[in-house]
């Protein structure tokens, strides 16, 4: 699916905005939390490359799938102002 050596790398780079976790064990996160991780605390460049490395669709997807009603949130309230805006708008998803 994903490039592994690309994912691989991302988290290294990004390593100290996962502070709660294992260093060693990063690539065991699921991609809900690499998501939620670097849209809260990320800077404008991990952001970008999160969408390079697993796409704006995909990581759109996850970002609502988590923010559904009903869900806690782990988002920062901002966090998710800013990006159910960004998503709605570069990347909306197909209603049925």
């Amino acid at each position: 699916m994903e490039n592994q050596e690309a994912i691989k790398a991302f988290l290294e780079k990004n390593k100290d905005l996962f502070w709660h976790f294992d260093k060693t064990k990063l690539e065991a996160l699921s991609i809900d939390v690499i998501v939620e991780y670097i849209l809260n605390y990320g800077d404008e460049n991990s952001v970008k490359e999160l969408f390079e490395v697993y796409g704006l669709g995909e990581t759109a997807s996850i970002f609502f799938k988590n923010t559904n009603e009903g869900r806690r949130i782990n988002y920062l309230p901002e966090v998710n102002n800013y990006f159910t805006l960004y998503f709605n708008r570069h990347a909306p998803r197909n209603f049925k």
